[in-house]
């Protein structure tokens, strides 16, 4: 199914011998690499909390699936750290059940998913009265289609060729004041006036989550493509022209580019970085060189 086959013929003189063929395959096959780096900052704690499953090559005979999740425990609650990676758990247990599944309805296992991680989280014992939280960003690349899932404030961008683009929105209060603004009932000026406007309104752990994006028609992915899934360590530090910058570098090589992210990332905000996380998956074509078989 994949690949293509080049067959070459040569005809040895005026004998009797029979025809030597050399059968020569170049093969190109579909490969979903991943990358992943996080780092603490100047934080006491690391809240974040980050999965991906190993890189795969992609199967001709069977569906592939890879996931990854960036989870960010909101530092102003209890336990955040405990709400993070209880989001990780979750999810990847669910997805242990349905990855080598034939048929499975991806947006509607992140649906059920979510509300069962907010549930889970929303029980914690509280302290102070505090409760515990956290955002999540989730992808699944299934061959070459692509799922999304978010809740809160962490991000989702597709870079393809040298274009940039966030496919997830900031669930905090900002959204509500643009939905304002776009009725009439603020100004512009009014709404980025508010002070609370970057508080989340939606997130694991509120009790019964309902603000939630869920791509239900999946991405159609390109060879090239880099899906990065970061929290706003990242994104609070560094503006979008510069992470695809880093992304697109030939200069930094694929397995770094992670890395180089939250290194930028902790270089430009020396001082007060939050927890930085970042993952990316390359949709590619993986050489498959030297195959051939002997003369027949």
């Amino acid at each position: 199914m994949f690949g293509r086959k080049k067959e070459t013929q040569r005809q040895l003189g005026n004998t009797n011998e029979p025809e030597q063929v050399s059968h020569h395959v170049e093969r190109k096959v579909p490969e979903l690499t991943t990358m992943v780096c996080t780092a603490t900052g100047n934080r006491k704690y690391q809240q974040d909390a980050v999965y991906v499953t190993p890189s795969k090559v992609l199967a001709s005979n069977k569906k592939t699936r890879i996931m990854a999740l960036v989870c960010d425990g909101m530092g102003g609650m209890a336990d955040g750290g405990k709400a993070s990676q209880t989001a990780i758990q979750m999810m990847v247990q669910g997805f242990s059940k349905i990855e080598k599944l034939p048929e499975v309805n991806i947006p509607e296992f992140f649906r059920s998913g979510i509300r069962a991680i907010d549930r889970t989280i929303a029980e914690f014992p509280k302290e102070d009265g505090k409760g515990s939280g956290t955002t999540m960003v989730a992808c699944i690349a299934e061959d070459h289609y692509l799922y999304w899932a978010s809740v809160g404030d962490s991000r989702i961008y597709i870079i393809r060729g040298n274009q940039i683009q966030q496919v997830t929105r900031d669930h905090n209060y900002w959204l509500r004041l643009q939905e304002m603004v776009e009725a009439g009932k603020l100004t512009m000026e009014e709404a980025k006036a508010k002070r609370q406007k970057e508080a989340l309104i939606s997130f694991l752990g509120i009790g019964n989550v309902s603000l939630m994006d869920i791509n239900t028609t999946p991405f159609e992915m390109q060879f090239g493509d880099v899906i990065m899934l970061c929290s706003d360590g990242i994104t609070k530090t560094l503006p979008d022209a510069q992470i695809k910058k880093i992304i697109t570098a030939d200069a930094v090589k694929p397995e770094m580019k992670a890395q180089a992210l939250v290194e930028a990332a902790t270089h430009a905000n020396s001082h007060s970085q939050d927890n930085t996380t970042v993952v990316l998956i390359h949709y590619q074509e993986k050489d498959i060189k030297n195959i051939s078989s002997p003369n027949r």
